[in-house]
């Protein structure tokens, strides 16, 4: 039911190990629109049901990564309404562009929010890449701020590597460090910011190794923030939730087989250990945060 060049779209999404959530969601909208644009549905039952099964396989892609699912939930939602398959043709592409122009809009609003996290001098240390979190970096260094960054390198595949370099081509004092260095450098940290992959009431999805640095700020007093549109936040009843196990030989190319190799590419951090939620719509406690998401709901279609 689903349309080759489309599901081509879908696998690329799955294989992609280094883009974030931003990303990957506009290339979901663009999988949407060309299922749009590629389908022979006859009526408005028959283009639902190949948009459930299209929006099934692009939220199993990449199921840690929130606005995918948020994307296939507004198209499906808009769908219900149509009266007709031309209706919902031109619904579907109405909301998958409106959704994928949106995450660049919330994206700014979060940067501007964040600009009251960063003052002159301070030395703040991020984790992966987050584009929500470079475009704050970016925007705080362009309204004349002055500050240091810590990357880690965000192994196996080292986003970390691609953030230092950018920030230092923006020439932004960066230090690179091996993820396990976190700990050790945390006492001489002001602020600790990190993006999201999804928010729910069950903690922050980021990359491998953010619970870890949440624990060290906590120990060491040092706020720890996330950045993140709500278009990341999750109901509690989402049901697609996986932490995927990823290639094992990203860590250790031919292991000894009697040896078990587990590599993870996220983890959860408990909201309590969040300081704050930076969003469009401000900077949220975790409190705040599981009321939000608590009245969220799975669309019925998707659960």
């Amino acid at each position: 039911m689903i349309p080759s060049a489309v599901a081509d779209l879908i696998r690329q999404m799955a294989e992609d190990r280094t883009s974030g959530a931003v990303e990957l969601t506009r290339k979901g909208a663009e999988a949407l629109l060309l299922l749009a644009d590629q389908t022979t549905a006859q009526d408005t039952s028959q283009l639902l049901s190949e948009l459930l099964s299209t929006g099934r396989e692009l939220i199993k892609a990449q199921s840690s990564m929130a606005p995918l699912f948020n994307l296939v939930s507004a198209v499906v939602s808009g769908l219900e309404t149509a009266k007709d398959v031309g209706e919902a043709r031109r619904t579907l592409e109405a909301t998958a562009r409106r959704f994928s122009a949106d995450l660049g809009v919330r994206r700014d609003k979060v940067a501007l929010e964040a600009l009251s996290l960063f003052s002159d001098g301070l030395t703040l240390l991020t984790h992966s890449r987050s584009s929500t979190v470079l475009g704050a970096l970016l925007l705080a260094k362009e309204r004349g701020r002055s500050f240091k960054v810590l990357c880690t390198e965000s192994r196996p595949l080292y986003e970390g590597r691609e953030l230092a370099r950018e920030l230092a081509e923006q020439d932004i004092e960066t230090t690179l460090i091996t993820d396990s260095a976190a700990a050790h450098f945390m006492s001489k940290i002001d602020l600790v910011i990190v993006g999201a992959d999804s928010v729910s009431a069950g903690g922050l999805v980021n990359k491998i190794g953010t619970y870890g640095l949440a624990l060290a700020a906590a120990a060491q007093g040092v706020p720890f923030y996330a950045l993140s549109g709500t278009e990341k936040f999750l109901p509690a009843d989402y049901p697609h939730m996986e932490i995927e196990l990823k290639n094992s030989q990203e860590l250790w190319e031919d292991h000894p087989p009697t040896v078990t190799v587990l590599n993870y590419y996220f983890d959860v951090t408990p909201l309590e250990y969040v300081s704050g939620l930076v969003t469009e719509n401000g900077l949220l406690g975790h409190a705040d945060v599981e009321r939000m998401v608590g009245q969220l709901e799975t669309h019925e279609l998707l659960r």
